[in-house]
């Protein structure tokens, strides 16, 4: 059983009395040194039903579970091996009773079903001007950070409203919220001593798994039920502690050496994972913050390349170079699996989608969306295709009520069949359309918002319709209380730059520059995209920690983008480079880190200056190949333009209004008009309405008369 553990693995397994504390880096064998301590335990003669182990996910727990049953041939399928609300929830199942007015057949909300409730206490609240997930999203911060307190008044005063109906309801109901379950056994606890002494004395020995990422709740409930045998295992990294965002505690660590004075402290510093250089680049940046257990990582593997360092031109050159990288790679054998492109903030993915989409790379956003199915990316987009295309009913349908507007289902029906009886667009049929009320009223202001933008489009440069998009929408007034970490706003930043690229590129007026950028992402969503085939990863840092490849890319460097331009004190900055740690440390064989001396940020050419955490890497550990790259392929990189695809003049004499063709992903449609440009539009059936189509273009063909 204990075959091939290195002599701290094997202290930490069979140290089975008193609170231990592992701090475990990056791959250096933590799930083994869990899962060998649980089956020791069992193996020494301890009930299977005396451990508790504890910790963040489904996957995780499941796989503690399978390595014990292979290492002890026990049935784990009654053990306590769980996520820590599994477990809150099993116990709850058993006891709940204890905390009238709940029954044990109490039932658990799924997100959707707490959201739906919401839902119907602001439709019951008449509360439309901040959307419910937000409310919801609130509810959770809540429950999750004690001392959470809100700002700004006006959400103050909604958020406490909501809060207490849905609280009610719940309890009335006898529901619980995945939230809930932390929180009623902790109640459940602190209200029936009987109840706590029974399950301190069941639990013998506790262990939890991803110390670092337990909460202010997490770490209360643990230390309750360990306060009699003091068994308490817990196995972590300071290192790799990211996410206080969700309301992870590194103080929990200090608390634990607090509360526990007699405790073992085991460091694990031996990696299975990186080669020596990589692990010598982790080392150097780490030391730089002050507040942790110090730890070299090494390993026996002392072969391996030097981490590289690029400083591109600009962002376009960065992309460049990486998707070249890569393909130099691929060519060589190398999986299109095995490369992470990782970055600090979302909006960063854009231009490297660009370029793999370019060259035909799959990929695939991990954890999260691509940059054009981000819904305000989205909107923004329905935003400019009814300036455009007003007759486009899908996207109007998308933004008349976005942000909210009061304008009612009801009211929306009835300018549908108004448009059926004046035969044209929901846009167009609001001059003629009448009624009364706040939503008529809205709708008319609607209307007469988006007829001032299209007025505007010629007048003003094509980067800055963006910004009063968002102003006179109301769109950045709804980001401003629903987006504090400004995620989103910067998402729709980055779109300026795509406008801007249109504007340099494009021949025409500004209207003319819209639809061919318009009809380009429209082709985006005919890309062919297969979840199972190869694909190179694009990341935050958050989403892959625990993960590794054997190639990673950390691109965008850069002072104000990571560090993040959010940081407000030093704890901020601390974690801001452990952030910078993990992504190191997801790397195998090969790590490239990168920054711009320029970059497209808003619409606007800035100058970038490159990351504090690339001079904290230094050049001992970190290669330069800035110079000798750029030599080699200035002309390449510094030409790129966004290709267009190449059309044949014949195509002009093959559509005329009236013909039939049959679209891969929008069916059959009928043509409408035929412009002297490149392109045609095709009127299809609802909810896709008319579109603007290339004439010629592979993803559609002529269906012939007979």
């Amino acid at each position: 059983m204990l075959e091939g553990l290195n002599d701290r693995q094997l202290k930490a397994v069979t140290t089975t009395e008193g609170p231990v504390m592992v701090m475990a880096g990056a791959g250096s064998g933590k799930t083994r040194v869990l899962t060998e301590r649980i089956a020791y335990i069992i193996d020494q003669g301890i009930s299977p039903f005396q451990i508790l182990a504890v910790t963040f996910t489904n996957k995780a727990a499941n796989e503690m579970k399978r390595r014990v049953e292979d290492l002890v041939h026990v049935e784990t399928k009654y053990m306590w091996i769980s996520t820590f609300h599994s477990f809150c929830a099993r116990l709850l199942r058993t006891e709940i009773t204890a905390l009238p007015p709940y029954t044990k057949n109490f039932l658990i909300l799924d997100e959707e079903d707490s959201l739906k409730i919401i839902k119907n206490i602001c439709k019951d609240m008449d509360i439309d001007e901040i959307k419910p997930r937000k409310l919801q999203g609130l509810i959770s911060k809540a429950k999750n950070f004690p001392n959470y307190k809100i700002s700004d008044l006006h959400l103050k005063s909604i958020f406490e409203k909501v809060n207490q109906h849905y609280s009610v309801y719940l309890a009335e109901n006898n529901m619980l919220d995945f939230d809930d379950l932390l929180i009623k056994t902790i109640e459940l606890f602190k209200a029936n001593m009987e109840i706590l002494k029974r399950y301190q004395e069941k639990f013998q020995y506790i262990l939890v798994d991803e110390f670092q990422d337990t909460n202010e709740l997490q770490y209360d409930l643990i230390f309750m039920l360990a306060a009699r045998h003091h068994n308490l295992f817990v196995v972590g990294d300071d290192f790799q502690s990211i996410y206080s965002f969700r309301g992870a505690k590194i103080e929990n660590i200090n608390r634990f050496r607090t509360d526990f004075l007699e405790h073992n402290l085991i460091l694990l510093e031996e990696n299975y994972r990186s080669t020596m250089p990589i692990l010598n680049l982790a080392n150097e940046i780490i030391k730089h913050n002050p507040n942790q257990i110090k730890k070299v990582m090494f390993t026996k593997n002392k072969e391996g390349v030097v981490p590289f360092y690029y400083e591109a031109v600009s962002g376009k050159s960065e992309a460049m170079f990486v998707v070249d990288k890569i393909k130099e790679f691929h060519l060589r054998g190398d999986s299109y699996n095995d490369f992470a492109i990782l970055y600090r903030a979302n909006y960063i993915s854009r231009v490297f989608e660009d370029f793999l989409i370019k060259y035909q790379i799959p990929y695939r956003i991990y954890g999260g969306l691509s940059f054009f199915a981000r819904k305000e990316i989205k909107d923004m987009i329905a935003y400019l295709r009814v300036m455009i295309y007003p007759e486009d009913d899908f996207s109007f349908m998308r933004i008349v009520n976005e942000p909210k507007r009061k304008i009612g289902s009801a009211l929306l029906e009835k300018l549908n069949l108004h448009a059926l009886e004046v035969q044209t667009s929901l846009y167009n049929s609001i001059p003629t359309f009448e009624g009364k009320g706040a939503g008529f009223t809205a709708l008319k202001e609607f209307h007469t918002t988006m007829e001032s933008l299209k007025n505007q489009i010629n007048n003003i440069p094509l980067v800055k319709l963006i910004d009063v998009v968002l102003e006179e929408t109301g769109y950045k007034a709804m980001l401003a209380l629903e987006d504090p970490e400004h995620e989103r706003l910067e998402n729709i930043y980055e779109l300026k730059n795509v406008l801007k690229e249109t504007e340099n590129t494009v021949d025409g007026d500004n209207i003319d520059k819209l639809e061919s950028l318009l009809n380009d992402l429209s082709l985006r969503t005919d890309e062919e995209r297969t979840e199972d085939q190869e694909s190179v990863v694009l990341s935050t840092y958050h989403q892959v920690k625990g993960l590794e490849f054997k190639t990673v890319f950390m691109v965008a460097m850069e002072e104000g983008i990571f560090p993040s331009g959010f940081h407000s004190d030093d704890l901020d900055l601390e974690e801001e480079r452990r952030i910078c740690y993990v992504g190191i440390t997801r790397a195998k064989e090969h790590l490239y880190v990168s920054n711009a001396k320029s970059r497209m940020l808003y619409g606007h050419l800035e100058m970038e200056k490159e990351s504090r955490f690339v001079k904290e890497m230094g050049t001992k550990y970190l290669k330069n190949i800035s110079a000798d790259f750029y030599k080699k392929a200035k002309e390449k990189y510094d030409s790129y333009v966004i290709e267009k695809p190449k059309l044949k003049k014949e195509f002009d004499e093959l559509y005329h209004v009236g013909d039939k063709i049959e679209h891969k992903v929008f069916g059959l449609g009928i043509v409408v008009s035929v412009g002297t440009d490149n392109f045609i539009k095709v009127a299809f059936s609802m909810p896709t309405g008319i579109k603007p189509l290339i004439k010629g273009h592979p993803s559609y063909q002529k269906i012939e008369k007979k």
